[in-house]
């Protein structure tokens, strides 16, 4: 029990420290101590691992576990990246930090929670801990990206709250042992009310669904990665996505254990196509760099939702992909970050010549590109294999021929899009782009150091895979329903020479 707390109080009391501290710098130090502090918690809970009782709030279990885990990792690397990257900002530091930290909180306890209501509140506590980190550079465009994410994220949320309602409609003729924990909900699944059931969790789905990227409910995305600062759009989609997307995950279990599995397999699939749709038109031809990334989340999130609709031998190429998505992605959102400072400009056209100019960021930038689209070896092009196999052997053709041209469509959109920036010629503003000289190395470095750490990170277990984190990640799997951990991944990695 002592593991859920300490990662709900431990960026908390960070955080707090950084609203009563006086100096900006003593409050950058408290932010990243508390970011390595709850790593290190994190990886001192695989060491003592709990696993929640019955009519527990707070737990720790497989999904969970894999989840917190990734969040922490990246917000480590995240509060390093933002040494270098601060610049002047409309609102105050001492808020800014206090925030991120209380993101963090709010992202542990969705995390921990066990129960469907705990969920909900910690859900809506990171989407008002998130709104100020948006408005960090001001003006209208930040403003409005602040009050949509808000908005849009709040409508979602009290749709899910309806969701809720409804799965505790379906457990009243189960008895009064039923309460809304997971672990209580799964054990009487046979029990429960299949119709309202089926109400409650197609309004989780969309509720939930809304924050993490699906279209068509994604909108707030693509804005509040154009406004928000590099380092929190990193945070927006491998932390906050991969939160809400939990939250989808303990639906989807309930379904599962009273049998309603293939109900909601389906409408997943539905929506994550459709959401892989709506990213491949948009990521081609799009001219600014963060958004192409927004984009480019929005079709991660929709290969999710399809693996897990299809369940079976695709639900561990599930896990594998939010393993690998989380460090890639965020890798690229710190070289937007970079890039962002050297020419002062996300517009693509602005940005050529990156290799030849500042050769570590342009081969940070091609490393994260090819493993963000799932060129072997790296991680995603295992997860995605795997998934391709899965629908194949569960005869879903037309998912799976949609699910690939979806994915070619994307990968094209974001080859040319980026490729130029790395290789092309010069630009406008190249005459001018920071030169990072002097004083300034020390923010180039500290910058650069988190992308290097990601990209190293998810090449390492791509090519080769601990067998505590595959254990990891076939027991996350398993909390999903009846899979076989080896037959479809196996065949990606043979096919890809991975280990």
């Amino acid at each position: 029990m002592l593991t859920p707390i300490l990662l709900i109080a431990v960026p908390a009391v960070f955080g707090l420290i950084c609203l009563s501290l006086p100096a900006p710098r003593w409050r950058l130090a408290v932010m990243v101590t508390g970011a390595w502090v709850n790593l290190g918690v994190i990886i001192w809970s695989w060491l003592a691992p709990h696993a929640p009782l019955k009519d527990e709030f707070i737990g720790v279990d497989p999904l969970g576990h894999l989840i917190v885990t990734v969040i922490g990792v990246l917000f480590a690397a995240t509060s390093l990246h933002f040494v270098g990257y601060q610049r002047a900002a409309l609102i105050s530091q001492r808020v800014f930090l206090a925030c991120m930290l209380a993101l963090l909180t709010a992202l542990n306890l969705v995390c921990v929670s066990q129960n469907l209501g705990l969920l909900w509140v910690a859900l809506e506590a990171s989407t008002l801990a998130g709104t100020p980190l948006i408005y960090f550079h001001g003006g209208a465009r930040a403003l409005e990206a602040a009050w949509k994410f808000l908005l849009m994220n709040s409508v979602g949320i009290a749709l899910a709250l309806l969701g809720v309602f409804c799965t505790a409609l379906a457990s009243v003729g189960a008895g009064e042992a039923v309460t809304l924990t997971i672990n209580s909900l799964v054990l009487h699944g046979r029990q429960l009310d299949p119709a309202w059931l089926r109400t409650g969790f197609l309004l989780m789905l969309v509720g939930y669904g809304t924050k993490m990227g699906l279209a068509p409910l994604h909108s707030w995305l693509p804005d509040a990665h154009g406004e928000a600062p590099a380092p929190i759009s990193a945070l927006l989609s491998g932390a906050v996505l991969n939160a809400a997307f939990l939250a989808i995950l303990r639906a989807y279990q309930v379904c599962q254990a009273a049998n309603l599995g293939e109900f909601a397999g389906g409408w997943l699939i539905v929506l994550g196509l459709f959401s892989m749709a709506v990213a491949s038109v948009f990521v081609v031809g799009q001219r600014h760099f963060k958004r192409l990334l927004a984009y480019s989340s929005v079709d991660h999130m929709g290969i999710l939702a399809v693996a897990v609709g299809l369940g079976g031998v695709a639900s561990y190429p599930a896990m594998l992909h939010v393993l690998h998505n989380v460090f890639y992605k965020g890798a690229l959102f710190f070289v937007a970050g970079i890039l962002g400072h050297s020419y002062g400009s996300y517009q693509i056209a602005n940005i050529r010549g990156a290799l030849r100019r500042y050769p570590l960021t342009g081969f940070l930038l091609l490393a994260a590109l090819f493993a963000a689209t799932g060129l072997p070896p790296f991680g995603l092009f295992y997860s995605e294999i795997g998934i391709l196999f899965a629908a194949a052997s569960s005869g879903h053709w037309w998912t799976l021929a949609a699910f690939a041209l979806f994915l070619c469509i994307v990968f094209v959109g974001m080859v040319t899009a980026v490729l130029p920036m790395a290789f092309g010629g010069h630009s406008e503003p190249e005459a001018a782009a920071h030169t990072w000289d002097g004083g300034e190395r020390w923010r180039y470095r500290a910058m650069a150091a988190p992308a290097c750490l990601l990209i190293g990170l998810g090449f390492v277990l791509a090519v080769y895979q601990p067998s505590f984190v595959k254990e990891a990640l076939d027991q996350a799997a398993a909390a999903l329903g009846p899979h076989d951990t080896g037959a479809a991944i196996a065949t990606a990695y043979a096919a890809g020479g991975g280990r």
